[in-house]
C-alpha cells in the first residue's frame, strides 16, 4: 500500500516531524498541531491561531488568510517573546466545504542571533573603513601654494571606498622640497595601509630624503622589513625640486606612468614625456639602481603626475585603453586651463572615454613651478 492510501501513516509522520505544523480552517481556529508544535506552545487547538503568538488580535499580515486568496504559498518571519520562527503557509482543500491553511514554523532563533552578531561586526567594520578612508583622504595634501616653490591642484578617485594611490609633498629645507607619486599594488585596506607606510617612511626621513637614491634604497630596506605574507609592489616617482636653481631631479621606482612636463616657453600645445626606468618597490629588490634624470624648469612649467588608472580605463566599444597617447591629447587641448580646470577635464574625459565606472584607482597630479 502506498503511504498516499494509508491515512494512519501520513498521520503519523506529520505528528513525528522536527518542524512545528498546524492547520487552521477559515475562521483562523487551530484544527490540529503536530507534537513538535505542541510540545513548543502547548494544545492550543480549538483556539485562534494568533493565540500563540501571546496576541488579541489577528495579524495585520496574516499569510494563512493570503495563501487562501492567492491559492499560493506564503512566508513570513515572526518573534514570539525570544524565539524567532520563519512561517510558511500554504492553501489546502480538502472538500467543498471550505479552505485550510498548513503552517511550517522553522526555529531560526539560533540564525538571527548570528544575523545580530554579524550585523554588528559588519556595522564596526564599515565605521573602520570609513575612519581609514578619512585617515588617507586627510593624509593627501590640500590643493594650494607651497613654500612659494610649487602651486599644486589634484584628484583622487579610489575605486573602493580605501584605495592603493597616494602623493604627497614635504619640505626639505628652506630651498628643496620633495614630492611623489605612488600606486600600490591591488585595492582595498591592505593597499591602504601601505600608501601609510609609503607616507611615513618618506616623511621619516627628513632631509634624508633629498638624497633620491638613499630614498628608495630605504623604503626597498622598510618594506622588506615589513615581511610580508602575500606578494605586493609599490611604485613610487619622486622628484626634488629646487626653488632657488629651479632645477628639477626625478627618479622612478617601478611607476610605469611618465610624468609629462608643459614647458611655458613652448607654449601650451607641446607635451613632453619624460621616460625614466626603474624597478619598483619589492621583496625581489636588495638595492636601489634607478637612474635620476635632471630638468631645468621655468616659472609657469607645469608637470604632471598620474596613476595606471587613470591610462588604463577601457573604452569597451572600440577595445583599447586611454594610454599614455590618450591622456597628452587632452593635455594638449586642456593645457592653457588653469591647474584647477586641467585637473577636473583630465578626470572628465578620463570618465567619457571609458563610459563605465572606472575599476581602478585614479590619481592626477599638476604640479606649476612658481
Amino acid at each position: 500500500m502506498s503511504i498516499s492510501e494509508n491515512k494512519s501513516l501520513m498521520y503519523e509522520v506529520i505528528e513525528n516531524m522536527k518542524f512545528m505544523v498546524r492547520v487552521m480552517d477559515e475562521n483562523k481556529i487551530i484544527i490540529y498541531m503536530n507534537r513538535s508544535m505542541r510540545e513548543e506552545f502547548g494544545n492550543r487547538t480549538g483556539h485562534k491561531c494568533y493565540s500563540i503568538l501571546k496576541q488579541q488580535e489577528s495579524c495585520k499580515d496574516c499569510i494563512s488568510i493570503k495563501c487562501l486568496e492567492t491559492k499560493e504559498a506564503e512566508s513570513k518571519d515572526i518573534s514570539v517573546e525570544d524565539k524567532h520562527y520563519r512561517v510558511i503557509a500554504s492553501p489546502a482543500k480538502v472538500d467543498q466545504n471550505g479552505g485550510y491553511s498548513i503552517e511550517i514554523f522553522h526555529d531560526i532563533t539560533d540564525q538571527k542571533k548570528l544575523e545580530k552578531e554579524f550585523f554588528e561586526h559588519y556595522k564596526k567594520l564599515k565605521e573602520d573603513i570609513e575612519f581609514a578612508k578619512q585617515v588617507q583622504r586627510k593624509s593627501l595634501p590640500e590643493d594650494g601654494i607651497y613654500w612659494k616653490a610649487l602651486k599644486i591642484n589634484s584628484s583622487y578617485l579610489p575605486s573602493e571606498d580605501l584605495g592603493g594611490d597616494h602623493f604627497d609633498v614635504i619640505k626639505i629645507d628652506e630651498k628643496k622640497c620633495l614630492f611623489y607619486i605612488g600606486d600600490i599594488s591591488g585595492h582595498g585596506v591592505r593597499s591602504s595601509l601601505l600608501t601609510m607606510f609609503l607616507r611615513q617612511v618618506v616623511r621619516g626621513m627628513k632631509a634624508g630624503a633629498a638624497d633620491l637614491t638613499a630614498l628608495i634604497d630605504e623604503l626597498i630596506k622598510s618594506y622588506k622589513d615589513l615581511n610580508l605574507d602575500h606578494e605586493q609592489y609599490i611604485s613610487v616617482l619622486c622628484g626634488l625640486y629646487n626653488k632657488e636653481t629651479r632645477g628639477l631631479s626625478l627618479i622612478n621606482a617601478g611607476h610605469n606612468c611618465p610624468p609629462l612636463v608643459i614647458e611655458t616657453a613652448k607654449g601650451y600645445n607641446e607635451v613632453t614625456e619624460i621616460a625614466i626606468r626603474g624597478m619598483p618597490i619589492c621583496s625581489l629588490l636588495s638595492e636601489s639602481n634607478h637612474e635620476i634624470k635632471t630638468l631645468q624648469m621655468e616659472k609657469g612649467d607645469r608637470i604632471i603626475l598620474y596613476t595606471d588608472g587613470l591610462t588604463e580605463v577601457h573604452d569597451p566599444k572600440i577595445n583599447q585603453d586611454l594610454g599614455v597617447e590618450g591622456l597628452k591629447q587632452i593635455v594638449y587641448a586642456n593645457g592653457s586651463r588653469d591647474g584647477k580646470q586641467l585637473v577636473r577635464r583630465i578626470i572628465q574625459e578620463a570618465k567619457k572615454f571609458t563610459g563605465v565606472n572606472p575599476v581602478d584607482d585614479l590619481a592626477v597630479v599638476c604640479l606649476e613651478v612658481l
